[in-house]
């Protein structure tokens, strides 16, 4: 029998009645605008895993084998994906997602009814061999029950991506079951964005071939063009594989880090420039420093002295990768701060040119260099950054490059340590959001709970902040360790304490 769908008929009616306005929204206090958006966005998840669910069956009805009598070419469509995207108004890639999870789901619920269908019927069961259920089963499981929306399931089967390679069914599904427990394990769940990385950092454990075909796929699709527009401005555009990339990326980074512009911009007598204004202006003014310096570096080539363009620190990119995966061959590294791996042997030719590394214990701690000082030394933040892998807010995506070193235990308030494992990185917008809200960070172990104000949650519940840096470069022989050490980890007692002045150091860690 079939599975009775959620009531939307009232739906259109009640939001026509309602007509909701700006208006609406502005008359509401700080806590019931937030709930009026969660309820809102509950509502739209809902409708988005029926419209999956009836997208698919859309698909199904519009099959190729139809020919002119399928429900597409009916509707005056050449298939199903123009029908769809003619009935929603979507982008063509939300078509997309929309279609693959509504597969997803009627091709997990086709095996699972089959299966049951033999078991009912011997006679069937003697004429029908056993299905075997997809790989990717324990995914539409949760997404046909609501527990994961149609963003954070296409993003999680996209990241997989599909069998291939040393990427087999089996490891495929060992893989997914490894994803999911880390989705599930996040109380307030992972965007579609973070569960998209965390799909693909789970395929790249497993397929170290399909690593390596990627990044030289990447350089045989590396180009850079340079043309002359009417108005006698030069453009140009480029894409790098991801080495090369990121230094170019370093480059830029050094030359448009906010911090080079500390001073007010002032736009003549009077006043200087605050606000919106300023912020526009100080950015106009970094990408102008940035394209001068690019032509610097061209002009003076390989002989060029980098403190003269780059505020007395050389560019670098570090490539991080565990000891025994070097000694192996096995595995893959990664690029700080890029969220793609990159095969053992271009880390063997980047150490060639005298990267820096950085040593890990058992358990997936930076070792600490032991100096007890009141600023982090460069080595220490270069550490703790390929740790970290960017600001360690769960919030933010900043790369290391962006972020300051960052007392947990306050210097002078706390007795403080310049100890690696209290030191994290935050971006500057972040380092100073948790000194002037009240933010804390506490650690049990290796790992680093973000507190609440009590004025944001009253609870002051622990969150716990994940480092960027996947777990099994840190730790391949044992990647699951960290990652379940995370989600059962114990959870610190909120301990509120008085808001002081910021006490950190706020210099690059990068």
């Amino acid at each position: 029998m079939a599975e009775a769908l959620p009531d939307f008929s009232g739906l259109t009616a009640l939001m026509s009645s309602c007509a909701p306005s700006s208006s609406a929204f502005s008359a509401l206090d700080d806590r019931a605008l937030v709930d009026a958006v969660e309820a809102i966005t509950a509502l739209r998840h809902e409708v988005e895993r029926a419209q999956a669910l009836a997208a698919a069956e859309i698909v199904r009805r519009s099959k190729v084998a139809f020919g002119l009598h399928g429900l597409a070419q009916r509707n005056g469509h050449a298939n199903a994906g123009e029908l769809l995207q003619s009935i929603t108004h979507s982008s063509k890639r939300e078509t997309i997602a929309l279609v693959g999870v509504g597969r997803m789901v009627a091709e997990t619920e086709a095996a699972a009814e089959l299966e049951l269908a033999r078991r009912d019927d011997p006679e069937l069961a003697a004429l029908v061999p056993e299905p075997v259920a997809p790989w990717f089963s324990e995914l539409s499981r949760p997404m046909a029950s609501g527990v994961l929306t149609v963003a954070v399931a296409d993003a999680i089967r996209s990241g997989l991506g599909e069998p291939g390679g040393e990427a087999d069914e089996p490891a495929l599904a060992s893989a997914l079951a490894s994803v999911l427990t880390s989705v599930m394990a996040e109380s307030r769940g992972l965007h579609a964005d973070a569960a998209r990385r965390l799909a693909r950092q789970a395929r790249d454990r497993i397929d170290a071939a399909g690593v390596a075909a990627r990044s030289e796929h990447q350089r045989e699709q590396q180009f850079w063009r340079v043309w002359v527009k009417p108005d006698g401005m030069v453009r140009g555009e480029f894409e790098l594989d991801a080495e090369s990339g990121m230094l170019v990326k370093a480059v830029f980074d050094q030359l448009t880090h906010p911090r080079r512009t500390a001073a007010p911009v002032r736009r003549g007598f009077g006043d200087p420039v605050r606000g919106d204004a300023a912020f526009a202006d100080a950015r106009v003014t970094r990408e102008r420093d940035a394209a001068e310096g690019l032509v610097q570096l061209l002009r003076a080539g390989a002989s060029v002295d980098p403190t003269r363009v780059l505020n007395d620190k050389k560019p670098s990119v570090r490539l991080v990768v565990n000891a025994d995966s070097l000694s192996t061959g096995d595995g893959s590294g990664i690029i700080e701060g890029h969220p793609d791996r990159i095969p053992i042997v271009d880390i063997h030719t980047g150490l060639c040119e005298g990267y820096l590394p950085v040593l890990f214990d058992d358990d997936g701690a930076c070792l600490d260099l032991g100096r007890d000082e009141r600023l982090f030394t460069d080595r220490q933040k270069a550490a703790i950054a390929v740790r970290d892998g960017g600001c360690l807010d769960p919030e933010c995506t900043r790369p290391p490059s962006w972020t300051e070193a960052h007392h947990i235990d306050h210097w002078q308030r706390d007795g403080g340590r310049t100890d690696l494992a209290d030191g994290i990185l935050l971006c500057r917008r972040d380092h100073l959001r948790y000194h002037n809200q009240g933010w804390e960070v506490r650690r049990t172990g290796t790992n680093y709970w973000l507190i609440p104000p009590a004025g944001v949650d009253p609870e002051q519940t622990p969150r716990l902040m994940r480092p960027k840096t996947p777990a099994d470069i840190i730790n391949p022989v044992d990647p699951t360790r960290v990652a379940l050490a995370q989600a059962h980890a114990p959870v610190p007692a909120p301990a509120p304490v008085a808001a002081t002045a910021p006490e950190c150091e706020f210099s690059a860690a990068g």
